[in-house]
């Protein structure tokens, strides 16, 4: 992944870093406060990251323009609020929060890792997968990760060891803690049966209805598969009813851009107010931008980005339908075939059936819960085997840590023995830095991702030139693209511009806590424009 340019903006002021390039970057300036860290953190939020800008930018007034390459794909992504467009080979997608964008790049630019959270698998969040390339200037904390709430360390970790590839195990300690508590229901279950035997043997009213009942296990099957359509249809039905709403609200959509792609044999389009030639359509809800309508050619391509999405809702609606119907049917043939009434069903329900069957069923339950133990201990061997392999990889990459980090510090002889310190522990100075830098470098070693390494601020704790030499000529072995910022003293201006290798990126003239201005709104708003987005 190769960062191109970068750009934020609204109808006011705008800047754009197009002065990006392969290898290593470093943006500087001689004072802070110069718009270094905007510059970063606009480019990871363009991704999904959540918003760590400075407390005094007021990050919600703008949009945010990322141009990027990725396997030989040109992709460019704009964000406002938690509103996504992407463009890639002329071919534009909407996207109405960070989920679905999620999911788009999980599928189309690259996978992003499954992690374990709360016992369920999920998709990372750029916020998590961000800090395996990423090191910002604020919040350090050695001993867990940035900004730590829904993730924790123990997911940082999870996320390292899947995209090395070693977290494939038959059962996770999550699922065999799932299969015990499973084995807990089973037996409360065989418990209720043996007293609902002990029922059915006293009880003289349940055995004339058990004697009505000529095929017990046959009826019973019926009831469950009757239930467990009913509950699929139930889950179909709520998923139409969401595909309506969305499909709906795209038709409306649709419908207005449609009133405006009309010939007009005489006269143009124009506003009454300013008598502008050049209209605009903005989006209601969640939809924060305005595309500009004034060409047929954007109107078309907008338009037929809409039929798309409505197509697929529609397909999707019509598959619920008919797979609703088919259920409907089955459930009819059941009652029909096998004579089943709404008595039987309520009857059965109550606990009624015969005593054999239920012995046989506590014969069930108790093989079934020698399965699942069976299976227990199997996955405890099998995620022993996984726990082995990940912490192999794991001791790897912190070994790694600790070569990076001779060949920086070569005076020091204390070792890493974890990509987290421990807490309590104070880890400061260069030291720190030392630190993240040898863990960049090492997981984007060993996991092979495709990001660049960023870093805000990778000097700031008094580095010294003789470290950061090494640190340097570290970064340009790893042969990808590299964005670092850092502040100067006076003395120091001209040095970055005189290192073979090194891109030197300027921010001295800007001025203080004024990045953004009016003279590069119109090339902002001209990036905005090829997208079909018009600056409200």
């Amino acid at each position: 992944m190769k960062i191109i340019k970068v750009g934020l903006g609204n109808t006011d002021e705008a800047y754009i870093e197009s002065k990006l390039s392969d290898g290593i970057n470093i943006i500087f300036s001689d004072e802070n406060n110069k718009g270094k860290t905007i510059v970063i953190q606009s480019l990871l939020y363009a991704i999904g990251n959540k918003p760590i800008f400075p407390s005094s930018f007021n990050y919600k007034e703008y949009y945010y323009y990322l141009e990027f390459e990725e396997n030989n794909k040109v992709y460019i992504v704009v964000r406002r609020g938690d509103s996504y467009i992407v463009s890639c080979a002329g071919d534009i997608r909407f996207f109405e929060d960070t989920a679905e964008f999620k999911n788009f790049w999980n599928n189309n630019v690259f996978s992003l890792p499954q992690i374990s959270v709360n016992g369920n698998k999920r998709i990372a969040d750029m916020e998590l997968y961000a800090q395996m390339f990423f090191v910002g200037q604020d919040g350090k904390d050695t001993s867990t990760i940035f900004n730590s709430g829904f993730y924790h360390k123990d997911n940082f970790k999870d996320m390292v060891c899947f995209y090395a590839g070693e977290t494939e195990s038959t059962l996770s300690a999550d699922e065999i803690t799932r299969l015990k508590n499973q084995i807990k229901e089973l037996e409360a279950k065989r418990k209720e049966q043996l007293a609902i035997s002990e029922f059915y043997k006293t009880s003289t009213p349940a055995k004339e209805y058990l004697s009505r009942i000529q095929d017990k296990e046959a009826f019973q099957n019926r009831i469950c598969e009757m239930e467990e359509i009913t509950g699929k249809i139930s889950d179909l039905r709520k998923m139409r009813n969401k595909l309506a709403t969305k499909r709906s609200l795209w038709n409306g959509t649709l419908k207005e851009l449609r009133s405006l792609n009309r010939n007009i044999e005489v006269g143009e389009l124009r506003c009454m107010d300013c008598d502008s030639t050049h209209i605009a359509y903005k989006g209601k809800g969640k939809i924060t931008y305005s595309f500009d309508v004034s060409t047929p050619e954007m109107r078309s391509q907008i338009i037929a980005s809409i039929e798309e999405r409505i197509s697929a809702y529609t397909e999707e609606i019509e598959k619920c339908d008919f797979e609703i119907s088919s259920m409907q049917q089955r459930i009819e043939e059941i009652m029909q075939d096998e004579d089943i009434t709404i008595e039987n069903i309520v009857a059965y329900k109550n606990g009624f059936s015969s005593i054999a069957e239920i012995e046989d069923k506590v014969q069930k339950l108790d093989e079934a819960i020698d399965d699942i133990k069976q299976k227990v201990k199997a996955g405890k061997k099998q995620t022993e085997d996984s726990k082995k392999a990940q912490q192999d990889f794991y001791e790897a990459i912190v070994e790694e840590m600790n070569q990076v980090k001779g060949k920086i510090d070569i005076e020091s002889k204390q070792l890493y023995d974890d990509l987290f310190t421990k807490r309590g522990s104070v880890v400061s100075g260069s030291e720190e830095t030392v630190y993240y830098i040898a863990r960049l470098i090492s997981i984007a070693k060993l996991t092979k991702h495709s990001c660049p390494i960023i870093m805000d601020s990778f000097r700031a704790e008094d580095l010294s030139t003789e470290k950061e030499e090494r640190v340097l000529a570290l970064l340009s072995e790893l042969k990808r693209q590299c964005i670092l910022t850092t502040t100067l003293k006076a003395e120091e201006k001209d040095k970055y511009v005189k290192m073979a290798g090194i891109n030197a990126i300027d921010y001295t003239g800007h001025h203080s806590n004024k990045i953004l201005g009016a003279e590069e709104l119109p090339a902002f708003m001209k990036l905005l424009s090829g997208l079909g987005i018009s600056l409200q």
